[in-house]
């Protein structure tokens, strides 16, 4: 199956879905109808196929296909999950648009294109918080949400038009190439809300959905994310340039990140932020990686991306399960929840364990690997121990469940299946009625499919890690494509570095 395909039939649902916004159960049928259909055609997609457009080039790699096939599951679980816990419709919406972003993002061999369409995706984004139930404040946090992605944008572009430009006879300082990375890397940090750029995201959970939350912030950036990291390797790093202080800023917007991200979650009185501020968190270690130069960390900071989605994606879903069973988000208000919810329980344990892992998990051995190779000295020990700080957050849920509840809030205890008595002459209100009645389980189960999802991907399952370590496909002229390699880095399979260095 061609991804050309995947991304107009996704672009086209989210065309038909936006066409009908003013009937909002028919846009959320067609959404879902449509992500039932993206979960299809990812999974068709043929690792190896090349398609030549003029000089460039859409390529489907074997991660490229898992990046996708691993979304669209997640897109269409949430979109359940969110009708089930009453969120707004159009997130199925804007979840199919991302998708096809991110496939055209990491399908195209050009850098600076790649960057243009990954900022259109993350723009279009936006119309989840533009048209909010809360009115002006949602559109504000739209309007940040927006400022950001733009500049964001500019800088990727500015970054990789910098670099496709003719460098044989350019004679310019180091500094300008470090400029350049600088900028892309700040741009990443800027999509995935990273401190100190963290404001518009903090109050972006606030107006958006539990469910929408890890597609606009961790997905979505995560595609870009992606290019960054084969653009330096490729663009960056053959140059052996002293990027000393760039380099710096860098690593202290990771590490700020992960740490303060942590402290902040632990703090906040209501899971919606607590949410926020873990994907925060965890995007600090994939910021960090673009410090990391050498072919060394390619694998890792791929295998990291994929199971920071997914585990960030489950843990929305818990969130969205608590929120359905207990009515409420308020941290003082979830005393006993681990008592009235056996599921909610296992699926959080699940969790937690997907998000941080132990040795031998392929997501806890990469992101050490990405430690290492950026960090030198006691700090490896420091940062190593301070990416260990969600359990600082889990066990304070956890703490608060384990208490007697002082108050009966929602149907926490009620997060089983209902099956209500069949009426044969009204079949759709019997339906209606089942729905609502298992609306708290829909969300549960949900949680639970990805937290068991979440747990496997981190484990290294479906192929994760060797995917991650195959080599991108490169131009080697116009019309040519040399195919990806699994032996090399993205480093080593490039194009030849200009004859004149910086």
């Amino acid at each position: 199956m061609s991804l050309v395909l995947f991304v107009v039939v996704t672009m086209a649902f989210t065309a038909l879905a936006l066409g009908s916004r003013a009937r909002p159960p028919v846009s959320t049928a067609i959404g879902i109808v449509g992500l039932v259909l993206a979960v299809v055609l990812a999974v068709a997609l043929v690792p190896g196929e090349i398609v030549v457009i003029g000089g460039g080039a859409i390529a489907t790699t074997a991660y490229l296909r898992l990046f996708l096939v691993l979304g669209s599951i997640i897109g269409l679980a949430l979109a359940i999950s969110g009708q089930a816990g009453g969120s707004r419709r159009d997130a199925p919406t804007v979840t199919l648009g991302i998708l096809a972003s991110a496939a055209l993002t990491l399908g195209v061999l050009d850098p600076r294109a790649a960057v243009l369409v990954a900022t259109a995706g993350g723009l279009f984004g936006v119309l989840v918080t533009l048209v909010p139930n809360g009115g002006r404040v949602g559109a504000t946090v739209g309007i940040r949400e927006s400022r950001a992605v733009a500049v964001a944008g500019a800088l990727g572009i500015a970054a990789t038009a910098w670099f496709g430009r003719d460098l044989s006879g350019l004679d310019a300082q180091p500094v300008v190439f470090g400029l350049a990375y600088l900028a892309f890397a700040i741009a990443v940090a800027l999509r995935f809300g990273e401190i100190p750029f963290h404001l518009w995201a903090a109050r972006l959970a606030d107006v958006v959905p539990e469910t929408a939350l890890p597609i606009l912030t961790a997905y979505a950036p995560a595609s870009l994310a992606l290019v960054a990291v084969a653009w330096i390797e490729t663009s960056v790093t053959p140059f052996a340039t002293d990027l000393g202080i760039d380099r710096l800023i860098v690593i202290a917007v990771g590490v700020a990140s992960i740490v303060l991200a942590a402290v902040a979650a632990f703090v906040q009185d209501d899971i919606e932020h607590i949410l926020g501020y873990s994907i925060v968190g965890d995007a600090g270690v994939i910021v960090l990686a673009l410090a990391a130069f050498g072919p060394d960390a390619w694998a890792p900071t791929r295998t990291f991306i994929l199971a920071f989605v997914i585990a960030r994606s489950a843990f929305a879903a818990w969130v969205a399960g608590i929120r359905a069973g207990f009515w409420t988000g308020r941290v003082a208000d979830l005393r006993g929840w681990v008592r009235r919810s056996p599921l909610l329980t296992v699926t959080f344990g699940l969790i937690a364990i997907a998000s941080i892992g132990f040795p031998g998990f392929a997501a806890f051995d990469a992101r050490t690997a990405i430690v290492n190779d950026t960090l030198t000295g006691p700090l490896v020990t420091i940062v190593l121990i301070a990416v260990l700080a969600p359990i600082a957050y889990y066990g304070r849920l956890l703490a608060i469940g384990l208490l007697p509840p002082d108050r009966l809030v929602g149907r926490g205890d009620a997060l089983h299946p209902v099956i209500t008595r069949l009426d044969v002459t009204a079949v759709r209100p019997w339906l209606t009625a089942t729905w609502d009645a298992n609306r708290g389980f829909t969300t549960g189960a949900v949680a639970f499919i990805l937290a068991i999802l979440a747990l496997a991907t981190a484990g290294g399952a479906f192929g994760g890690p060797t995917a991650a370590a195959e080599g991108p496909p490169v131009l080697a002229g116009p019309g040519h494509v040399e195919p990806p390699t699994p032996s090399r880095s993205p480093a080593q399979s490039a194009s030849p570095a200009p004859a004149a260095s910086p």
